[in-house]
């Protein structure tokens, strides 16, 4: 498992428990908040690639910085 889906799955944990500790009604509305997030980040997160093309970029940590300075000047 990646390391930003564990921290989604916490920090939704944490939101719903606080909610939870509040009342009824804040739980409601802390589930709509990391439900609204959690698709945000899934959309924001899909970059349009295929996997096997970015198998590469992974492969490579760090290169689409100097790809993208080589791209600007």
């Amino acid at each position: 498992m990646r390391v930003p889906v564990i921290l989604l799955a916490c920090s939704a944990a944490g939101v719903l428990g606080g909610g939870a500790l509040i009342g009824v009604w804040a739980l409601g509305v802390c589930l709509i908040f990391v439900s609204l997030c959690a698709g945000a980040w899934a959309l924001l997160h899909d970059d349009g690639t295929a996997p096997a093309a970015r198998e590469e970029e992974l492969a490579r940590p760090g290169a689409w910085i100097i790809d993208r300075a080589r791209r600007a000047s």
